[in-house]
């Protein structure tokens, strides 16, 4: 038996369009003994986030900033990539990587609350040339609920729903 830990994985293809892809993350051992349990290879992260999305709030087609997991908590999110469009929940794990192209959108009619995890790039790629390095998470780079960005403080944050350290908090 292999246990694995299904994931939604939101990327760029080739062209710049954003798709999503069903994967599953392999956990070992497969059939662990009743007082072990069964784990993943380790991923490198930076930092998890908490974030909270309105009722009725929505974004437009963009990219991230920052591969990243996102990990729904309770309510539900619509994301929506080259027309597909996916509804994410408690318990639901969604892998951002479309970090270019045409991005993706989405919309909260009911509002949701998520954990982000943020990843470090994959260990055999080199970060993009033009990406700045991650700010520190400090309570003095938060201003208020809304408007704090870590690389620019004070400057109005995008309504969006994939909470990036690089770019903005919700």
């Amino acid at each position: 038996m292999v246990a694995m830990v299904a994931v939604t994985r939101l990327f760029a293809d080739q062209q710049g369009h954003a798709r999503f892809e069903d994967i599953e993350i392999p956990l070992a051992p497969g059939d662990p003994p009743p007082d072990a349990m069964s784990v993943s290879q380790p991923w490198q992260a930076s930092a998890v986030l908490f974030g909270h999305g309105p009722a009725g709030g929505s974004h437009g087609e963009q990219p991230e900033h920052r591969r990243q997991l996102v990990v729904g908590i309770s309510g539900r999110v619509e994301v929506t990539a080259t027309g597909e469009t996916r509804t994410f929940g408690p318990g639901d794990v969604l892998l951002v990587e479309d970090t270019e192209g045409f991005g993706h959108s989405s919309r909260s009619p009911e509002g949701f609350v998520a954990a982000f995890v943020l990843l470090e790039p994959p260990a055999l790629l080199e970060p993009p040339a033009l990406l700045e390095p991650p700010a520190l998470l400090e309570p003095s780079a938060l201003l208020e609920p809304g408007t704090a960005r870590l690389d620019r403080p004070g400057t109005p944050a995008p309504r969006c729903y994939c909470v990036t350290a690089l770019r903005y908090l919700y």
